[in-house]
């Protein structure tokens, strides 16, 4: 912990019993009293310390106090010392005003009276002190300042500044960095050329007033946080999140906004990644089971909304087990994404394929308006499935049963038009295999068109 500086006064007298005699009278200020006995020694301690006042005897040999004081007042360090003339001479009026045009603020007769002499002296050390607690101050609000911009410069994360119009103000090295610049191409800039599209056809300003960051944050005076997309000026675009707090005065009115934000490329890649691994098979690239659901529940509901229909393909590839007994399963995942690429070219965009395990795959057509488009699709997998397929120094066909279910007509929910799929692929299966079944060729009570 930083001690508190003693404030000093300097007593300037030529008799060691007046030196002495001061010492004892301004024993009771608490001040660090320095005694010297000739001005030219005054000269040289006041360049060593810095004294709230100084008492100085008028009458000494060799420099006296008038010479000491008007060398004091002309040395730039030590003009702003208070100087007390301390004399049992002259008391006219010019040798006072000779007194003050030396620099001194204040004389002091012999013999001193114990009461004014600490009065006077008393207001000159509270002066020092408060000069020293307001050094103290800059010191320590200088320190902060520093400790601050060496936060700012080494922190991982972006920090810009804006003031309410949305102007940066300042910006740290990593935002610079992030944002692709430097810091003088950065500043007096606007921030929403970096958050902000430019192809819509509004101005830059007229985009920030209708932004949730300018309304929340600068109209309002809360905070923000949002994932969105940086702008870096030379590389484009970049997946960021960030933080963003108004700046408010003691009056509460907003003056300015902070961002923080970091680049989640990384990050978003491996959510991407776990996205993947969660809803894709990892040998085939198709959707898996957990998707098709999804996929399937979200057509139901166009269907409802559109009164349209969905179909469901239910599809198991036939003797697959033979091909893989005898050729091997490396063979055999060669045969599973073979029948994957060609699966996709039969159906739109818009559908959905998925490999539910083993050699089973499902089929989702979207938004169907005639159910007979199910008919050319699943001859179109025959016809696909048909060619053989390369595995390696093998070529192998291999066909596939289909079963194929609608929605409403043959289920109410997904599991009711799952399980219908189902039943349809084995009829097809066990009537001869590679071909397909309606599920409302299966029941007479079902119609069917077409």
């Amino acid at each position: 912990m930083e001690t508190k500086s003693k404030v000093k006064i300097l007593v300037v007298d030529d008799r060691p019993e007046n030196l002495l005699a001061m010492d004892k009278l301004l024993k009771p200020l608490g001040a660090e009293i320095h005694k010297v006995d000739s001005g030219e020694k005054a000269l040289s301690e006041v360049l060593a310390h810095h004294f709230a006042v100084i008492l100085l005897d008028v009458q000494m040999p060799g420099m006296d106090g008038f010479e000491t004081a008007t060398l004091l007042h002309s040395n730039k360090q030590t003009a702003n010392i208070p100087i007390i003339f301390v004399t049992a001479i002259n008391k006219d009026q010019s040798y006072v005003a000779k007194g003050y045009q030396s620099g001194a603020v204040d004389y002091l007769p012999k013999p001193i009276v114990p009461e004014i002499l600490l009065g006077k002296v008393k207001v000159f050390l509270q002066l020092e002190e408060q000069r020293l607690e307001l050094e103290q101050v800059t010191r320590e609000l200088q320190w902060i300042s520093q400790k601050n911009k060496l936060l700012l410069d080494c922190a991982g994360e972006g920090i810009v500044g804006v003031d309410k119009e949305g102007r940066i103000t300042f910006i740290n090295p990593t935002a610079c960095e992030l944002l692709g610049g430097v810091e003088d191409a950065f500043l007096d800039q606007h921030i929403s050329q970096f958050l902000l599209d430019d192809t819509t056809g509004e101005t830059a300003q007229e985009q920030w007033q209708k932004s949730a960051i300018y309304r929340e944050c600068l109209e309002q005076g809360g905070t923000l946080k949002q994932s969105t997309e940086l702008i870096n000026v030379s590389r484009g675009r970049f997946p960021a999140e960030f933080n963003i707090a108004a700046i408010v005065n003691n009056r509460n009115a907003v003056q300015g906004a902070v961002f923080v934000f970091q680049d989640i490329t990384e990050r978003k890649q491996l959510e991407d990644q776990l996205v993947k691994m969660a809803k894709y098979d990892s040998l085939t690239g198709l959707a898996n089971r957990t998707l098709f659901r999804e996929f399937l529940q979200s057509s139901m509901d166009r269907s409802d909304r559109y009164q349209n229909k969905t179909v469901v393909m239910f599809l198991d590839l036939d003797h697959f087990k033979q091909i893989n007994d005898q050729l091997g399963h490396d063979a055999g995942d060669q045969l599973l994404t073979s029948v994957a690429n060609r699966l996709e070219g039969c159906i739109r965009k818009v559908d959905l394929i998925a490999r539910l395990g083993g050699d089973e795959f499902a089929v989702v057509l979207d938004d169907v308006r005639n159910p007979e488009d199910a008919r050319t699709v699943a001859n179109k997998i025959l016809a696909a499935l048909k060619e053989p397929h390369e595995l390696g120094d093998a070529a192998r066909k291999v066909g596939t049963s289909i079963g194929i279910a609608l929605y409403p007509e043959n289920g109410s929910d997904a599991d009711g038009l799952i399980k219908a799929a189902d039943e349809a692929m084995y009829v097809a299966k066990n009537e001869g295999r590679n071909d397909f079944r309606f599920y409302s060729d299966l029941n007479p009570d079902i119609s069917y068109p077409g």
